[in-house]
């Protein structure tokens, strides 16, 4: 009796750590890293599946989102998070670590929160449009909003000049 008392605590104790163990990947960024990133605000919640620049880390952090669904039918948010290397941010544009004058301004990256729904949506859906390419040229810093040429309707498709 007292043997299977004593193995239903140990399995009930394992289930509990193995279950705080996924919650506690959020935030579980290496050794040092305040070093690098300064201290880290835990606030960033995921709602959605997807990558996602964190504004209250100043970009330093991103987070990769993902719903996991088990046999018995329930679901919970998986939430990993990372820190870009020295000098960069995350650029919720192109969903990559690059330097500021590259990426999209911290304080925009919410304008660009809707991209993730382009992860995985087909092989007719491009990750960016025309749209999208514009908007963040506009708003990036370090590069000068470069025209994109849309075709007329019903006309046929050029290349843009190139002078």
């Amino acid at each position: 009796m007292n043997l299977g008392v004593a193995l239903l605590f140990v399995s009930g104790l394992s289930l509990s750590l193995s279950a705080s163990r996924s919650k506690r990947a959020a935030y579980e960024l290496p050794d040092g890293a305040e070093l690098i990133v300064g201290a880290v605000r835990t606030t960033f919640v995921c709602n959605n599946d997807g990558y996602y620049a964190d504004m209250d880390n100043n970009c330093q952090i991103f987070h990769i989102c993902q719903t996991a669904s088990h046999a018995d039918g329930t679901s919970e948010m998986l939430q990993w998070s990372f820190f870009c290397g020295n000098q960069t941010v995350f650029n919720q544009f192109s969903f990559t670590c690059s330097s500021p004058e590259d990426a999209v301004p911290c304080g925009s990256s919410g304008d660009f929160f809707y991209l993730n729904a382009n992860l995985g949506a087909g092989p007719n859906v491009p990750f960016h449009n025309e749209q999208d390419v514009a908007r963040a040229a506009a708003i990036t810093p370090g590069r000068a909003a470069q025209p994109i040429y849309v075709p007329p309707a019903g006309g046929a498709a050029r290349p843009p000049f190139r002078g």
